[in-house]
């Protein structure tokens, strides 16, 4: 699963375990000194919606991202943000409504005591990010396509603690000490990595090189794990780094004979049942939100409100999707099948709305419950479009091995493309949730739908 897997994953999670730390502190410091007479049960679930509020208040915004956790301006921001929207949950709940006396006083001594430890918590997790527990030192062998990506990516993502040092490279030019590839030094030829080891104190070796047989240091490399140094495949680590396969020289093979891309027959039965009944209660809690934008689509121009269009299922089983219309009527009479571009002058002004939101996607639970759709997954494409684009990139058509998604990994990582060559990033995307998806993987996409949602940032 991508944040397991990811390589700076450790910093999220580890300033998620100390909020509860200090979470913890402030419901044992209200019950004894603020409620000791209130009932365990009372206060259990006092301690449920408090944890729930305030972990859904963080995620949303933004205070687990690398780059916040780095970033004391927008730690400070994140943390008053979410006070601001505990400040408007206290309003309604004060107002609208009737609880005891009690539960307000012991949900404002939480919040007294959680926040100022927070606060606390965060400067002395800024301080640790400096310290060898949160950082790491990687040397990169091979100054190949695949070696310069990998050092791109940790150069643009200085947040994860991960710092390249440089390429050991066998290349004619690029072996002396001082050269450089780009802006990233060459420490030397490969069969000085031992010498390296012992200088920079190297906590990460990559593999990238494209051939192994030649001038592979495979006895230092063995000694060197033997020690405690993590040493991974080029592919596997860029995979980690940036959530996403690597297609430039991706083989069959790799897929083939991988094993993580094998779920077995429990997964897609238990993904079957929850998708039957969140998308039941899922649409059944929308029908308001349905009928309001049904009148909105209805008072701006003509036609219906739902628009149902051809789409390739599972096993490239064709159905009818269902969506609420964002575009004018017939708006493809003229242009016929063609990308949707962030200005495309089809768009309605409640349809923008809709595409900000996601809230078009709405019908699809009804796909969902007839089994053609899952709530994640891989976006279903258009007939055309899968066979132009299947020749372009022939691996397109292992993303109907399942079942599309009304939501999905490329679709909350990269969003909507409106040309072929975009599609290779979202293709990238969509295989590396195919090779690592997993219940929990499910659930992270789902709340960063939420919060896509709630940001406006759909399209």
């Amino acid at each position: 699963m991508y944040y397991l897997r990811n390589v700076y994953a450790s910093r999220s999670i580890s300033a998620a375990l100390l909020d509860g730390a200090c979470l913890f502190v402030a419901f044992a410091l209200t019950w004894v000194l603020v409620q000791p007479q209130m009932s365990g049960t009372t206060y259990a679930a006092i301690a449920i919606a408090s944890v729930v509020g305030s972990f859904a208040a963080l995620f949303f915004n933004n205070a687990y991202q690398p780059a916040t956790l780095g970033n004391s301006a927008k730690t400070t921001t994140a943390i008053l943000a979410t006070m601001g929207l505990g400040l408007a949950a206290a309003v309604v709940i004060y107002f609208g409504v009737t609880v005891q006396r009690g539960v307000i006083a012991s949900l404002a001594s939480i919040a007294g005591i959680f926040f100022p430890l927070l606060f606390i918590e965060r400067v002395a997790f800024r301080l640790m990010l400096g310290t060898k527990l949160f950082t790491s030192k990687v040397v990169v062998i091979g100054a190949t396509d695949l070696g310069l990506q990998i050092a791109e990516f940790l150069h643009e993502r200085r947040d994860s603690g991960i710092h390249f040092i440089g390429f050991l490279s066998d290349a004619v030019a690029e072996h002396e000490y001082g050269a450089r590839i780009g802006e990233f030094p060459v420490l030397g030829r490969v069969h000085q990595l031992e010498k390296i080891l012992a200088d920079r104190r190297v906590d990460r070796i990559v593999v990238a090189s494209k051939d192994r047989h030649e001038h592979f240091p495979e006895m230092t490399l063995v000694k060197a794990k033997l020690r405690g140094v993590w040493i991974e495949s080029g592919v596997s680590f860029l995979e980690r780094l940036s959530g996403h396969l690597y297609m430039r020289d991706l083989r069959m093979s790799y897929l083939i004979f991988g094993s993580d891309l094998s779920r077995g027959w429990f997964y897609p039965v238990v993904q079957r049942g929850l998708d039957l009944v969140a998308a039941g209660l899922l649409l059944t809690f929308a029908l308001p939100v349905l009928a309001i934008v049904a009148l909105a689509i209805k008072l701006e121009s003509a036609g219906p409100v739902l628009y149902r269009q051809l789409r390739l299922g599972k096993d490239d089983e064709p159905f009818m999707m269902n969506k609420l219309r964002s575009m004018k009527n017939d708006a493809e009479s003229e242009c016929g099948a063609v990308f949707t571009s962030d200005e495309d002058a089809r768009i309605t002004r409640i349809g923008y709305f809709l595409r900000r939101t996601r809230l078009d996607e709405l019908p699809q639970l009804w796909n969902v419950l007839r089994g053609e759709m899952s709530l994640v997954g891989p976006r279903a494409e258009r007939p055309e479009f899968v066979e132009m684009l299947s020749e372009s990139y022939p691996y397109y058509r292992l993303r109907t091995s399942v079942r599309p998604g009304i939501t999905g990994w490329a679709q909350i990582r990269f969003g909507y493309v409106n040309n072929v060559e975009a599609y290779e990033e979202k293709l990238a995307l969509d295989l590396y949730y195919l090779k690592y998806r997993s219940y929990l993987f499910d659930v992270v996409i789902l709340a960063q739908t939420v919060r896509t949602v709630l940001h406006f940032r759909g399209m």
